[in-house]
């Protein structure tokens, strides 16, 4: 198969994550301004899939009926858009397993979210997944590493984060732990799934001291689907900050 631009944009986008239909749907008409249709899209993803550039999986909603399907990159089209110079660091291959789909998907729309927002700040952004980091820790190395590590640039600014989406499937002591060993790095910003979660996490971490605590900004995930960049956080001691990305 002879990929087409268009093909290579569907793979790009692919390339942020494992993604549902809906989401890479939008993704590629207002991220990408693709201007695809729900029948071209169903149409090309199964050309792509017959190719061995995507793979699929029927996955079960969790509080209803029904199933919907996952996409994400394969080895072949990661190489195929190495070629177009996608550097391979920013690229997250493969379907996760089942108990780690909701959070990966979770993952993806947090950066579909950047590259929105990015996109229109006419900046550049460009990420390195936690699988990634994993290969260059020392062997033994059982560090905490984020999510995804985030660098942002618009005009003359540059910033980076490193990002933890919590669902709060992980012990609130354990979660400390990770935050304590990665605060002191760089900025970190948690983003939780709900309120509850984020003033436990947030009052833990007042509890204990360690080094960094300002490098610490909680936020809710929805809040972030919606205002993006521009979403309200707060830090360990309470305080308001957000995320200042600005037009040039």
């Amino acid at each position: 198969m002879n990929l087409t631009n268009r093909d290579i944009d569907i793979l790009k986008a692919l390339a942020l994550g494992v993604s549902n239909f809906k989401m890479l749907l939008r993704l590629l008409n207002k991220g990408f301004d693709y201007n695809i249709s729900v029948a071209a899209l169903l149409r090309r993803l199964s050309m792509l899939y017959r190719a061995g550039y995507i793979a699929r999986r029927k996955e079960a909603y969790r509080k209803r009926h029904g199933s919907f399907t996952i996409y994400a990159l394969t080895r072949l089209s990661a190489d195929a858009l190495a070629e177009t110079g996608c550097p391979g660091e920013s690229m997250r291959i493969g379907l996760p397993t089942v108990f780690f789909v909701r959070h990966e998907l979770h993952v993806t729309a947090v950066l579909q979210t950047i590259h929105r927002d990015i996109s229109a700040a006419h900046g550049i952004y460009s990420f390195t997944d936690s699988s990634v980091i994993k290969q260059f820790r020392k062997k033994g190395d059982r560090t905490p590493v984020p999510d995804i590590c985030v660098n942002l640039q618009t005009g003359q600014e540059s910033m980076d984060i490193n990002i933890e989406v919590d669902l709060g499937t992980v012990l609130i002591a354990k979660m400390v732990r990770r935050i304590a060993e990665q605060a002191p790095k760089r900025l970190l910003l948690i983003m939780c799934n709900n309120e509850t979660r984020l003033g436990n996490l947030q009052k833990a971490c007042s509890l204990r001291s360690f080094p960094g605590q300002g490098n610490v900004v909680f936020g809710l995930l929805d809040d972030f689907y919606r205002h993006g960049l521009q979403t309200q956080l707060t830090m360990i001691s309470g305080e308001n900050a957000r995320l200042r990305v600005k037009d040039d």
